[in-house]
């Protein structure tokens, strides 16, 4: 079993020099911001932030959702130390995304096409790819647009 619990700001600091480099690579391509940035913008506009521990107690993601109005943005960042608790992690993240969706039925957000592991997750929670937008972002680089609607909320 992993460990979450509620974001501080210092998390985003912790995170930011290990952040994998999928990731590192996403956040540069749609915004033009660095790990640190990127972290830190994510958890201040975040209704609900969470950040997730290995066994020893070492930040290795965060993880939220912010509210766009008519639909919230789920979102994860995570260091390679995410793989060491892989399985556990499948399991309570579909746990999460159904709590969430409970709250925040539309859930809307982009992949970069090149990250392959976060694409998997993504499909394993449920969620659908509806579009390939291929200049997204200011680096104009090519992102999935990935949706799940909850009915009758």
């Amino acid at each position: 079993m992993i460990h979450y619990r509620l974001s501080k700001h210092s998390d985003c600091q912790e995170l930011a020099p290990n952040l994998r480099q999928a990731d590192k690579d996403e956040v540069f391509a749609s915004n033009g911001l660095s790990p640190l940035e990127a972290l830190q913008a994510s958890y201040e506009v975040s209704q609900d932030c969470y950040t997730i521990t290995d066994r020893e107690g070492k930040t290795i993601g965060m993880f939220g959702v912010a509210d766009n109005g008519v639909f919230s943005s789920p979102w994860m960042l995570a260091s390679d130390g995410i793989l060491s608790i892989q399985r556990a992690f499948l399991r309570q993240g579909k746990e999460w995304v159904e709590d969430i969706a409970q709250k925040n039925p539309v859930l809307i957000n982009y992949v970069h096409r090149d990250n392959d592991k976060a694409i998997r997750w993504l499909k394993f929670l449920g969620f659908t790819f509806t579009a390939l937008v291929p200049e997204y972002g200011v680096g104009k680089e090519p992102f999935y647009q990935f949706v799940r609607v909850t009915p009758n909320v």
